[in-house]
């Protein structure tokens, strides 16, 4: 078994502080999947100030971000900065919106980034390590941040 951040850190040329590990949970995606929005979407669209926020105050900028869903990694994407802020509803297609609301969340302050999508060995690759509980967003210095691996 091989670290999954070092592997995107090598391949992407950043540093682990830069690396954010993003694991979408299986019944959100199959009912984002339900309303037909996308995962792209349910990634680059994040509330802001929130542990999902790659450019967060008083956190480490995220230059790359490793997406998780049904435990294997589905895509990495370099994060190119903010393209748009508004909220959780305004910078979402209609879809997304269905879909929001039938989980019945909040409309909360938002950004949207801009992500280029990166070719990655690790894309496709089942992902061990996370322990209970199983957090959704994991970054450097975190417990379990060194712990995800694949094979």
């Amino acid at each position: 078994m091989r670290q999954l951040a070092k592997i995107v850190a090598d391949e992407s040329g950043v540093g682990l502080s830069e690396i954010m590990l993003l694991r979408h949970g299986t019944a959100k995606v199959e009912r984002l999947e339900q309303h037909g929005a996308t995962i792209e979407e349910y990634t680059l669209v994040q509330p802001a100030g929130s542990r999902y926020d790659f450019e967060a105050d008083g956190m480490p900028k995220i230059a790359v971000v490793v997406v998780i869903v049904r435990d294997a990694v589905h895509s990495v994407y370099r994060i190119l900065g903010v393209e748009a802020h508004g909220t959780t509803r305004t910078l979402t297609s209609p879809e997304f919106n269905a879909f929001d609301r039938s989980l019945k969340y909040r409309e909360l302050s938002a950004k949207r980034f801009r992500a280029q999508r990166l070719d990655s060995s690790t894309v496709g690759l089942p992902v061990t390590g996370w322990g209970a509980p199983r957090h959704c967003t994991l970054r450097a210095g975190m417990s379990m941040f060194d712990s995800i691996q694949v094979p």
